[in-house]
């Protein structure tokens, strides 16, 4: 492992996740450091909220939070805690780590399926029924919390794998046996938000304006744009923006290596290369061509 891939908690304003490295963790969380953005990153997700209230909004779900609730998520999919409580009182404790630097214990242990399950589900949203299990869950979060703050010796980074692997195997086995999936009512705002998140993605690389939502859905379009930011926290063009940078990045990583850059914002419904340009490099800090450079390397 190369020195120093285990980050100690978040990366800084000027770094992105979709490069974070192999092993974020954080323990017992309170409050909002800042803002996050909706935004997509490579890693996979460990999530649990321990205090508070909240909504996780998941590409076109929005999901109300409450305490001992667990998301596991494929970290590719657009995502974004909105705290709809008091923010003091918002506590959690979280993981992101490269499914890659499991690989190899992966296989040793034949337990492929505790990473298939993320790749499968996308997400999975549950409550631990029982309170130990919770709390167990909580304190190996913390432990590798220690771990991300150490020197990261050999042994550190073995602790942190098997650490790791003993996590993902206590949630996949709770979450088959003895959990409560979410059944919480959503609000008929909530509703009406997914539906238009929805109708964005269906139409994402189309010229798309309020007007044009609003039709669509026979809303008016005070209706869609004050509903749509009560309740995400974004406008629905941020929300838009948002989703068309999230395909960028698919489409250049799955696109021949001939395909173009000007092919690629015209396909994700940005009004031109430059604007695209523009867009990209001040969302993730690099050009598309940076970045699509970045995914060959990583493809050879």
């Amino acid at each position: 492992m190369k020195k120093n891939s285990i980050m100690k908690g978040y990366p800084k304003k000027e770094e992105h996740f979709s490069f974070a490295p192999d092993l974020i963790a954080q323990a017992n969380v309170k409050g909002l450091a800042i803002p996050y953005e909706f935004h997509s990153h490579q890693q996979f997700e460990v999530y649990v909220l321990q205090e508070g209230k909240g909504q996780y909004l998941i590409n076109n779900q929005i999901v109300e939070l409450h305490p001992g609730m667990v998301i596991l998520l494929d970290g590719t999919e657009l995502h974004k805690v909105q705290v709809t409580g008091n923010e003091k009182e918002y506590v959690r404790s979280h993981i992101h780590f490269d499914p890659k630097w499991l690989e190899d214990l992966i296989a040793g242990s034949n337990s492929s399926y505790l990473l298939d399950y993320f790749k499968a589900f996308h997400h999975r949203i549950f409550t631990f029924d029982k309170q130990e299990d919770l709390n167990e869950v909580i304190s190996l979060i913390e432990k590798l919390s220690h771990i991300t703050q150490s020197e990261q010796s050999g042994v550190d980074e073995a602790d942190g794998r098997i650490t790791l692997l003993y996590l993902l195997m206590k949630v996949y086995r709770s979450e088959k046996s003895d959990v409560m999936k979410d059944s919480f009512a959503k609000t008929d705002k909530a509703i009406m938000a997914e539906e238009i998140a929805s109708y964005v993605q269906q139409h994402f690389n189309q010229k798309m304006t309020i007007k044009g939502i609003a039709q669509a859905l026979n809303l008016s379009e005070s209706y869609v744009s004050h509903l749509f930011k009560e309740v995400t926290g974004y406008t629905v063009m941020e929300y838009l923006m948002n989703y068309r940078l999230i395909q960028a990045k698919a489409y250049m990583g799955l696109a021949p290596l001939e395909s173009t850059i000007k092919e690629c914002a015209l396909e994700c419904g940005f009004e031109s290369d430059a604007h695209f340009n523009r867009f990209f490099k001040k969302r993730t800090g690099m050009t598309p061509k940076q970045y699509k450079k970045k995914i060959i390397t990583e493809r050879e």
